[in-house]
């Protein structure tokens, strides 16, 4: 009677064990292989060992089943933590495993549906920023890192904060996940703290900068530094920006551009063309 109830714990457990070398091989970084390699394995190798009990019936085997099936309990989600913790400290980072989504037409419709009801000084704020905001063209290919060091000192002398402060906000955010969203497009963005703020440099990069091992060389790169009250304003840009970047024969423009003034008359064209369209964020 045991026999067919240990039989179909067992198959089970296979089962979830099965999941989980599937998840460790399609995960796309050590967090998530981690969830695949400890959640479905504890559970699966359960089953397995409980029915394995089941199987054996009362005696020594089904005893050592057990022990077996306790250590299995204590040991795999506390490895799981100190290896995550380890990859954490090691500077290993999550994978934006929806970039490309982003940049879809569901969130874009999304945001867009945040944005189409305000009003027309909203609407122009945008433009109004990248008539006046930084623009820097970088010749030399560098980390994101490095990038952030250069930046943090123009947002620094704008929002009254330590130019340390904004790098160190900035190299946080990119470790919790990757900011490139296309191989060429890279969106990096804090929180700081005040109200009514929003700031953004706008960055063309000839030889690219290293954001990640996906995104080597990244050469359109948008720093936003906002405050809290202005995160609606932050969604209107990211769609913005993000639709900006999809119109055909962007990026050819982008790093064929003689200078900066070159740049920012791009940017501004760009965008207007988009509001004239009814697209994006304007």
């Amino acid at each position: 009677m045991n026999e067919p109830a240990g039989l179909i714990l067992i198959t089970v457990g296979i089962a979830y064990d099965l999941l989980a070398c599937l998840g460790v091989v399609r995960m796309p970084d050590i967090y998530t292989r981690l969830q695949a390699a400890t959640k479905a394995v504890t559970v699966g190798t359960t089953f397995i060992l409980a029915g394995a009990a089941i199987y054996a019936g009362p005696g020594p085997l089904a005893a050592k089943a057990l022990l077996c099936l306790a250590f299995v309990l204590l040991t795999n989600p506390a490895s799981a933590h100190v290896i995550a913790r380890a990859a954490h400290s090691s500077g290993i980072r999550v994978e934006r495993v929806t970039a490309d989504g982003l940049l879809g037409r569901e969130i874009e419709s999304e945001l867009w549906d945040v944005t189409r009801r305000s009003d027309l000084s909203e609407k122009d704020r945008l433009i109004h920023i990248i008539e006046r905001c930084l623009i820097m063209d970088i010749k030399e290919h560098m980390t994101s890192e490095s990038l952030f060091e250069i930046i943090s000192h123009p947002i620094s002398r704008s929002e009254g904060l330590p130019a340390w402060v904004i790098a160190d906000k900035l190299k946080k955010r990119e470790r919790e996940a990757v900011t490139a969203l296309k191989p060429d497009f890279a969106i990096p963005h804090i929180i700081i703290e005040g109200q009514g703020s929003f700031e953004l440099v706008s960055v063309r990069a000839r030889r690219g900068i290293w954001f990640s091992d996906k995104c080597p060389r990244v050469t359109s790169i948008f720093v936003m530094a906002g405050t809290q009250d202005e995160w609606h304003f932050y969604l209107r840009t990211l769609a913005a920006l993000a639709q900006m970047v999809r119109t055909e024969g962007f990026f050819d423009k982008w790093s064929e551009a003689r200078d900066e003034k070159e740049l920012r008359k791009l940017l501004i064209s760009e965008l207007r063309k988009i509001r004239k369209e009814g697209k994006g964020g304007l």
